[in-house]
């Protein structure tokens, strides 16, 4: 059967990006731990798919005050109203203290926080602190699924160089995508130099994609996405991107593959899966 999911019903979680200790010592990894953080959770069936990058501009009309939250030095965000205007239940936020974040989860239903601190390592490629992670949604009561677990813990391989190269990237692509009217190009060249220090990380070459798809660039863009999953077998992300490029290049069967392939990996509707993206091939291939 095509049906095996709906995201009828199911609550958004969104992951902020995580800030620094002050805004003196702002970087890239803060971002980076957030992606990777948000990559995660996408995988969390229980929750419905949700990301920061979707809100960016609504979380933060002004420039100046999303630069103020990236660098730490803004003020206190209000959960509560926030939640009612952009129908949020949960709320991942916290900041980066030498090698531990230190993470915090509002839930707006009991207008409470739940606090955590969790070591992090490239040298693992990053997967205790994703398996720790997991473990403390679920004493959040957030049940994250038993076989949805290991899809999560892919390896990505990248230094700490490569953490702040990736996630000044990340910052680029988030100014770019809330606050231009996207008639100029984004310069590729902080994905390009992130791409150079990790270039088998999944979350760099997922991000370098949508840098060039965002410039039309639909052939460098699948090719990235490729390498993405080659390195994250479940990187929805960028199969979503493959999707699209496989709509601009008019590569029909190819859309509708990766649309059926993410929607597999989390367990959505497939036959809803298709028959959206056949309406977009539709829309753009008239």
């Amino acid at each position: 059967m095509d049906r095996i999911g709906s995201e009828t019903g199911k609550l958004r979680f969104i992951v902020m990006p995580l800030q620094p200790a002050s805004a003196e010592q702002f970087n890239g990894v803060g971002l980076s731990l957030h992606f990777l953080l948000g990559n995660t959770v996408v995988l969390n069936t229980n929750l419905r798919e949700f990301w920061f990058g979707w809100r960016t501009r609504k979380l933060f009309p002004v420039k100046a005050d999303f630069r103020a939250y990236l660098t730490g030095s803004n003020r206190p965000l209000a959960f509560k109203r926030l939640s009612e205007e952009q129908k949020i239940r949960f709320w991942l936020y916290g900041r980066i203290d030498g090698s531990k974040a230190v993470l915090s989860i509002y839930d707006s239903d009991t207008d409470s926080h739940a606090d955590s601190t969790i070591p992090f390592s490239v040298d693992d490629g990053l997967v205790g602190f994703r398996e720790t992670f997991i473990q403390q949604l679920g004493g959040y009561g957030i049940a994250f699924p038993q076989e949805m677990q290991p899809k999560a813990l892919w390896h990505e391989a990248i230094s700490l160089q490569g953490l702040d190269a990736l996630g000044r990237a990340l910052e680029a692509f988030y100014y770019y995508s809330a606050y231009t009217d996207r008639k100029d190009r984004i310069d590729v060249r902080p994905f390009e130099r992130a791409a150079a220090l990790s270039p088998q990380a999944y979350m760099v070459q997922d991000l370098l994609g949508w840098a060039h798809y965002r410039n039309k660039d639909y052939q460098p863009a699948r090719t990235a996405f490729l390498r993405a999953v080659l390195v994250n077998a479940a990187g929805t992300g960028a199969m979503s991107g493959l999707m699209w490029c496989g709509i601009f290049m008019k590569h029909k069967e190819e859309a509708l593959y990766w649309a059926s392939r993410a929607a597999e990996v989390r367990n959505q509707d497939i036959a809803e899966a298709r028959q959206k993206t056949l309406k977009r091939w539709k829309k753009y291939n008239a």
